[in-house]
């Protein structure tokens, strides 16, 4: 019948309809397996390292370059054999994963402690899900590529299946988080688990593979491949030139590091989870779509022109440091992602080859994508010691796409020095403007006065618009000045926007008396110290407050920030010093090392830290004290390295007597929780390592979070007891609001506590819509702050 169909009329035939129908509902398979394998290997491998936002971003990395292994093996099996050939070759590679399956991640493969967590989490990936991986993601460029052999009308140019590709894979990823995670187990003994399941749609993506083959096998000779003088849009010339390569390298390039950017952005104050992971993968996805679907020229220069003032927005509010609601950091975020990747992709679509290069432009396209997640995830932590390549690549998106031609041009010839003047200009104005050497400001109390307005009114009605006002002032005139000015000179204005973002960074270093900023594979740490000898040196991982010291020297000594003496976590070593002579204390999460001032002579304290980097601080007595002088006076202090939920579980096979009279979870990572530590299966865990009158106190302070319901639907679990404090500052210098709740086996375990009004003032009522969180489930939706 496919025979008769290449002599009839094919658009009528409707054997032409079902290999149509066959190659799309393959592609659809490959491309949603593959993307469902992403967050679900994510999520296994996430509690292994501490569930920082950048294991993600190694991830992204691992899997941009499997799937250009993928497509060079596609590339150069298309180039080198014969259809039928490259079809039996491909049948056998996908043969081969069934040796691996069902999908599994060792954690024998992370060797923790002093070791480089990106190679750790690479080795993991390469040899768990590696061969799968690869194999799966050549199937999008060679089914497109055998699709040009089938003698179908719209094989003269099959781009348009890879819309449908990613449609399969932003389905995925959306469909992950909402239907998947809620209620399949990542892995048990039954086989309505997501390994298992991936592994079936495995075999039933290798039988519609098989049978595309067929339709190769099945077609003549005579009307396999059209030339290139047949495509779509496409130039009939040679093989296109390294200029035109490096181009689409560079919009592929642009998108994949926004993505990671974006991503790593966002999470660092949320959480790292699968849900805020495919939200922007999805974008980038849903991008590719609409960009490779039908894309007309005057849709793509209108989202160029916006691309500039949108990321002159974004920048603006990221040097301005307003005060937002996280919903619309997200939006913003989100947006501009979103603005960006389809300018990109939609300049690659248009620039497209003919079918003959089309496994070379993909190839591309992915080196492209490879390159950005290595730029983000390996080489930006060793060159930068703050997040500084999101906006870098925000910066890079304005000069490609404002390029002519996509030639950037070293900015030479007519108006090349008053476009440098301009960027010198725009420098200098930032710097005065950013240092408050000279500044705009409106006053609305003088108006007020003027008019004799009420100060009720005032207040109401002028007061929350006065500070954004203000900061549009001081941080917008630079970023309009070069907007405006550099528009129609890409270097130029990429030169300016950097210079901004350099000295807004510098200025903000100054100003918060910053004595060092570091960055390691868990985030950026910042150090301060104040000038006046009475004030503090902090520690602050992302945005957050992590541990306060005080620089006099009569107060060295005194717990600040979350853990003052008459605030939760003093009232509760009150109670542990009362009933003990020699209090055994674990903390997990080590910061400044602010609780072992707690800690008396004799005392036993074992910190769980992750991050190398926070270590290296806490210890050393140039920036904080409070461990070491609590190993001077007498304290047992010791270390363990590592995850705290691996480490503890170590502890309990290797020192099966050691017990704690207290365990104190403190351990997230700016506002991003690390959701395996406050999960069903980490509380039994906290509990079997705790005395039989032992306590569990967490720290749930959260900017964006409501984490008083996960701990309620937890305790009502286990059966726990439970206590809460919204403790306040009062007059405690130094000190800082904090939320601590208790758990305990029995309501006598808390001592006096359990009737003190402070302890039961504040409910901790359980939410169903919460859910009860496991290492399978966690409902993060359910508890933002919006």
């Amino acid at each position: 019948m496919l025979r008769r169909a290449a002599r009839g009329r094919p658009r009528e035939d409707p054997a032409l309809t079902a290999v149509l129908l066959l190659y799309a509902l393959t592609l659809f398979a490959g491309a949603t397996l593959l993307f469902v394998m992403q967050p679900m290997v994510g999520k296994m491998i996430l509690p292994l390292l501490g569930g920082t936002p950048a294991v993600w971003s190694t991830c992204m990395v691992f899997f941009q370059a499997a799937l250009l292994g993928g497509y060079a093996y596609a590339h150069a099996s298309a180039a080198r054999l014969p259809p039928s050939r490259q079809a039996l070759l491909h049948l056998v590679a996908l043969a081969l994963p069934f040796a691996v399956l069902p999908l599994a991640a060792n954690p024998g493969l992370l060797r923790g402690g002093e070791a480089n967590p990106v190679l750790d989490v690479l080795t993991l990936l390469s040899v768990s899900v590696g061969l799968p991986f690869l194999v799966v993601s050549a199937t999008a460029p060679l089914l497109q590529n055998w699709f040009t052999r089938t003698g179908h009308p719209a094989a003269r140019d099959p781009y348009f299946l890879y819309a449908a590709s990613n449609l399969g894979s932003m389905l995925a990823l959306l469909g992950y988080p909402t239907l998947v995670e809620p209620r399949l187990p990542l892995r048990g003994a039954g086989w309505l688990t997501q390994t298992t399941l991936w592994s079936m749609g495995y075999g039933a993506l290798v039988v519609l593979t098989a049978l595309c083959a067929l339709t190769l096998w099945w077609r003549p000779e005579g009307a396999a491949l059209p030339t290139p003088a047949d495509a779509v849009n496409a130039p009939a010339g040679p093989a296109p030139g390294w200029g035109r390569r490096l181009h689409w390298i560079a919009l592929a390039f642009v998108p994949s590091s926004l993505l990671l950017g974006a991503t790593t952005y966002v999470t660092t104050d949320l959480a790292a989870v699968p849900l805020l992971w495919v939200l922007p993968l999805a974008i980038y996805l849903l991008t590719f779509i609409l960009a490779f679907g039908r894309w007309p020229r005057a849709l793509h220069r209108a989202v160029v022109a916006i691309t500039l003032p949108l990321v002159l927005l974004v920048i603006f509010l990221m040097v301005a440091a307003l005060p937002e609601r996280i919903w619309i950091t997200v939006i913003c975020h989100f947006a501009l992602l979103f603005v960006i990747a389809l300018a990109c992709h939609g300049a690659l679509a248009l620039d497209r080859p003919a079918p003959l290069h089309l496994t070379e432009f993909y190839l591309l396209i992915s080196v492209g994508g490879v390159l950005g997640g290595l730029f983000n995830a390996l080489l930006a932590p060793l060159v930068f010691s703050s997040l500084i390549e999101y906006p870098l690549a925000m910066v890079l998106a304005c000069v490609l796409l404002r390029a002519r031609g996509g030639r950037v041009g070293l900015g030479l010839g007519p108006g090349a020095l008053r476009a440098a003047a301009l960027v010198l200009l725009v420098a200098a104005l930032a710097l005065v403007l950013y240092s408050e050497s000279a500044t705009l400001r409106v006053d609305f109390s003088f108006l007020a006065r003027v008019l004799e307005w009420s100060s009720a009114r005032v207040g109401e009605w002028l007061d929350p618009i006065e500070r954004p006002v203000n900061k549009a002032l001081i941080y917008g005139p630079p970023l309009v000045l070069a907007g405006l000015l550099l528009r129609r000179r890409p270097l130029h204005l990429g030169l300016a926007l950097t210079a901004v973002l350099l000295v807004a960074g510098f200025v903000d270093a100054r100003n918060s008396e910053q004595i060092r900023q570091s960055r390691s594979f868990f985030g950026v740490l910042h150090i301060t110290r104040d000038r006046d000898e009475k004030g503090y040196a902090e520690l602050r991982h992302g945005t957050t407050l992590h541990g306060r010291q005080s620089l006099e020297p009569a107060r060295r000594a005194e717990p600040l920030s979350y853990y003052p003496r008459k605030g939760p976590i003093g009232q509760l070593f009150v109670e542990l010093d009362r009933r003990l002579t020699t209090v055994r204390m674990a903390v997990i999460g080590l910061g400044t090392g602010t609780l072992a001032a707690y800690a008396r002579p004799g005392d036993r304290v074992t910190f769980y830290e992750i991050d190398r980097l926070v270590r290296d601080v806490a210890f050393d007595p140039r920036y904080f004290t409070y461990a070491v002088d609590a190993r001077d006076r007498g304290v047992s202090l010791r270390l363990e390295l590592g995850d705290a939920r691996i480490r503890l579980d170590a502890v309990r096979r290797e020192r099966p007597e050691e017990r704690y009279d207290v365990i104190l979870v403190d351990a997230f990572t700016s506002d991003a929780i690390p959701v395996h530590l406050v999960t069903r299966e980490a509380l039994r865990l906290y509990f079997d390592m705790l005395s039989p009158r032992g306590i569990l106190a967490l720290h749930i302070s959260n900017r964006y979070l409501r984490l008083e319901p996960v701990v309620a639907n937890l305790a009502e679990d286990g059966g726990y007891a439970r206590l809460l404090q919204h403790g306040d500052t009062g007059d405690i210098r130094g000190g800082v609001e904090a939320s601590w709740a208790l758990l305990a086996r029995r309501p006598e375990d808390f001592g006096a506590m359990a009737s003190d009004s402070r302890w039961t003032e504040a409910p901790l009522d359980p939410e169903r819509a919460v859910g009860t969180w496991t290492d399978d489930f966690h409902n993060l939706l359910s508890i933002f702050k919006w």
